[in-house]
């Protein structure tokens, strides 16, 4: 019990730095002292249901949030192939220095529907300062999943990925295109990105299925669209 409080504590504390919040700003909202808070963000005492609900209510986030793989529902939408709703993300940076980005996908069940909770360029358990947080809903058919989250603190960073589902020959991971808009410039980018079950350890591997293809490039010039083609 204290393990977990003390994890959801430190979830209190990276959104609300990352909202630059301070201990006397959290506790004037939720009408508490700024010791109470300072406790619970340590972990040192335990808070009810009704208090981590004010907690989601202040950051503007899903209470789900805060208890990402402490207490998450095994929920996986239908016609899923993965066997986990804790999913590895993988894109360029698209600094053009080809590096790439690993961040993790989190699957949530409320009302029926899937909750998707994107930490870009972190995780639920490493949450750092430079990790974003996107918040949104997925989409599953017999023949392709998608997902639509937006930036929890800037409502116009909003992001798109889809991808087909495979008839045959599960390889652990889906390509599919990552859509949305681009603060360099403010301009719409759409490029590769990769969803796995387990971490992609190989660069190579993950190089290969993120690059765009000379096949690809053809197909766009001659239709004027993108297409992502299977591998040969």
């Amino acid at each position: 019990m204290e393990n977990r409080a003390k994890r959801v504590g430190e979830r209190i504390r990276f959104f609300r730095k990352q909202q630059k919040l301070t201990l006397e700003a959290i506790a004037a909202k939720m009408n508490k002292s700024k010791a109470t808070i300072s406790k619970y963000e340590n972990g040192s005492i335990v808070m009810d249901i009704e208090t981590l609900y004010d907690f989601a209510d202040v950051f503007c986030i899903p209470v789900h949030c805060l208890m990402e793989d402490i207490c998450r529902e095994a929920m996986i939408p239908a016609h899923m192939p993965f066997s986990s709703t804790a999913l590895y993300f993988y894109i360029y940076k698209g600094s053009g220095n080809r590096e790439i980005v690993e961040s993790q996908l989190r699957l949530a069940e409320k009302d029926g529907k899937c909750q998707v909770t994107l930490y870009y360029g972190g995780a639920p358990d490493r949450l750092t300062r430079s990790c974003l947080v996107y918040i949104g809903r997925g989409f599953s058919s017999e023949t392709t999943f998608s997902f639509m989250v937006t930036n929890y603190q800037n409502e116009l960073d909003q992001m798109y990925f889809t991808a087909s589902l495979p008839y045959i020959n599960w390889d652990g991971y889906l390509v599919g295109f990552w859509v949305g808009l681009t603060f360099e410039g403010v301009t719409p980018i759409c490029m590769k990105a990769v969803i796995s079950d387990a971490p992609i350890e190989d660069e190579e591997t993950l190089k290969r299925l993120l690059a765009v293809t000379h096949a690809e490039l053809s197909y766009f010039k001659r239709r004027d669209k993108f297409l992502l083609r299977s591998e040969e």
